[in-house]
């Protein structure tokens, strides 16, 4: 028994050393990549409701799967504009550190008197750009980042299934019945995906025990792109075309570009470039108009409630109509509208800024950032026929002309999509409503796993042994993908492994390297373990414990969240999502 475990260690990665006791990592078999069949599902959830969660404004769509129709959400409570989004802000009272209020209605309480006993809390969203989180300011006292995220999430929802249910015919709609899809950042870490799944449940959209399908997460961009392929013929995009996203919101800014494909006889999209983003929307150029009027208005003693006042009026207008050329006339609240300072422009309850000090100060410093990843995703892609810029940042003006001065000798289309704000949410419905939305997609990062290989010179001496009169290494880092590496949404990388812990349940770890060259260790600078994927043995009558079971490892990497599947001899198949750390 002892020789046959052998041989099926040597035969199958490693799970069977793991059994006995000796702690040694996988040895890998040839990697083979196997395109699986799209299986139809989510048919048993007549209603599909997509949330574009964003940092500054988030929004919902819906649609009937009967007939397919996207709607959206155009109603918020205590809206005071026709905007469809609301605002992702929430009120805590500090008192108790509970949601007071949350959108429209936080901002209004935050300009009454019970504003003192109360927490604006806002681009909370950002706390899971691993990047940026560290240079935050934190959450006031118990508050934390997916605490905050779920409550916003779990108003929104109540909100938006009431208002459908009031609006659909008959008012029948099963809250069991409706599949989500929420959108996430393509710049996101896998982890931070994985967080805004729990924070899902968190909120209350789905249940621990629903099917991972009953909630799908798609990419800004990818939702952008879905939304931008409708009007291909608009367009005139044809087969082998090459277009961009410009996913541009109020936090971070992803883009992507994807190549139109007809092979199939129906029209479909593939990723050509490896995806890239930075935390550079617009709201940071609130952050730069906060500074600079501050700056101009240090000498008045202006309250909370007429700064917000300003703010309001530079995010609705001036924010979104400014075009580089024409100076901006800001509105001064009551308590500073009689004065005159002709040395800051100011007279008639109005301050003036030139159009060279707002794109100067406020816009170029952030329009700069946007046009160096375009910059990079052209040189990715070398051909790229239209570049589509989309979200609320992306429907300025101002990045438009900028755009279109900088690229228009090398991408003959630059466009915004008619209401880009709404490209987002309205193909997150897309993607949700069609099973084969996007064909493959790019890695952008090394994924691998621990294994044995060959001592050779310079390895580290502590990883060093002995194993049949041959020396090898532990923790060495077996690629699974590489980045740049294109992957068919159902490809999946098997390999096979034998374990003799049964009935104990699998424990895969997953690494994840983002530098460029491979790295030789899974404990090598840089590497992260980025997950478990843990998959429950299946049940052998009257197999003792320690029994070996043969079984082949499956990952899926082209799909928004990574899975794993274990097909055991008996041709029985268990599924997991990656169990972040």
């Amino acid at each position: 028994m002892a020789q046959q475990a052998q041989q099926q260690a040597q035969q199958y990665g490693g799970y069977a050393q793991q059994g006995q006791g000796q702690g040694q990592s996988p040895v890998p078999v040839p990697t083979q990549v196997q395109p699986r069949p799209n299986a139809t599902i989510g048919s048993e959830y007549p209603l599909l409701v997509a949330i574009d969660f964003g940092t500054t404004f988030s929004g919902v769509a819906y649609a009937f799967k009967t007939n397919g129709e996207v709607l959206e959400m155009t109603t918020w409570p205590h809206q005071a504009n026709l905007y469809g989004k609301v605002p992702t802000v929430s009120a805590y009272s500090k008192e108790n550190d509970r949601m007071h209020s949350w959108g429209y209605a936080a901002k209004a309480a935050m300009l009454t008197p019970n504003a003192r006993n109360l927490d604006l809390l806002q681009k909370f969203k950002l706390f899971l750009d691993n990047d940026l989180a560290p240079y935050l300011p934190p959450l006031p006292r118990t508050i934390n980042p997916q605490t905050a995220i779920s409550d916003y999430l779990r108003a929104v929802h109540t909100h938006a299934i009431n208002e459908i249910i009031k609006n659909s015919a008959g008012g029948m709609v099963d809250p069991q019945h409706i599949q989500y899809c929420l959108t996430v950042p393509a710049m996101w870490t896998d982890a931070a995906k994985g967080v805004m799944r729990q924070t899902a449940i968190q909120a209350g959209l789905i249940q621990p025990s629903d099917p991972p399908h009953r909630l799908l997460l798609v990419s800004e961009p990818e939702a952008a792109a879905m939304y931008c392929e409708k009007k291909c013929e608009q367009f005139n995009l044809r087969h082998g075309d090459r277009f961009m996203i410009c996913d541009a919101g109020g936090g971070t800014v992803d883009l992507i570009v994807f190549q139109v494909d007809y092979s199939s006889g129906t029209r479909a999209l593939t990723e050509v470039t490896r995806g890239s983003g930075a935390s550079c929307g617009s709201g940071f150029l609130d952050e730069n108009f906060t500074t600079l009027i501050r700056q101009k208005l240090s000498r008045y003693d202006l309250q909370p409630k007429a700064w917000a006042q300003i703010m309001e009026e530079f995010v609705f207008m001036h924010k979104p109509q400014f075009d580089g050329d024409e100076d901006s006339f800001i509105s001064m609240p009551a308590s500073v509208a009689g004065l005159v300072d002709l040395d800051l422009r100011l007279e008639d309850g109005l301050l003036a800024i030139s159009a060279q000090e707002m794109r100067e100060v406020v816009f170029d410093p952030v329009v700069n950032q946007v046009l160096g990843l375009i910059d990079g995703q052209l040189y990715q892609s070398q051909v790229c026929s239209a570049i589509f810029l989309v979200g609320g940042f992306g429907s300025s003006p101002y990045l438009h002309k900028r755009v279109q001065q900088e690229f228009e000798s090398r991408v003959p289309l630059i466009r915004y999509p008619p209401r880009p704000d709404l490209a987002v949410v309205r193909g997150a419905v897309y993607h949700g409503l069609t099973h084969t939305p996007i064909q493959s997609r790019v890695a952008r990062r090394w994924y691998g796993v621990d294994t044995t290989r060959a001592y050779k010179p310079g390895d580290p001496v502590e990883k060093k042994y002995m194993q049949d009169g041959k020396y090898r290494v532990r923790d060495g880092f077996s690629v699974f993908v590489r980045p740049g590496q294109s992957i068919a949404v159902d490809e999946c990388i098997s390999k096979k492994y034998i374990t003799h812990k049964y009935p104990e349940p699998l424990s895969s770890p997953l690494y994840v390297y983002n530098g460029e060259n491979q790295p030789d260790f899974v404990d090598s600078p840089g590497v992260q373990k980025l997950c478990d994927f843990t998959i429950p043995l299946p049940h052998m009558p009257g197999a003792a414990p320690g029994t070996p079971v043969i079984f082949t490892l499956r990952l899926y990497f082209g799909r928004t969240e990574l899975k794993a599947e274990a097909e055991f001899q008996s041709g029985e198949v268990i599924s997991t999502l990656c169990q972040f750390q």
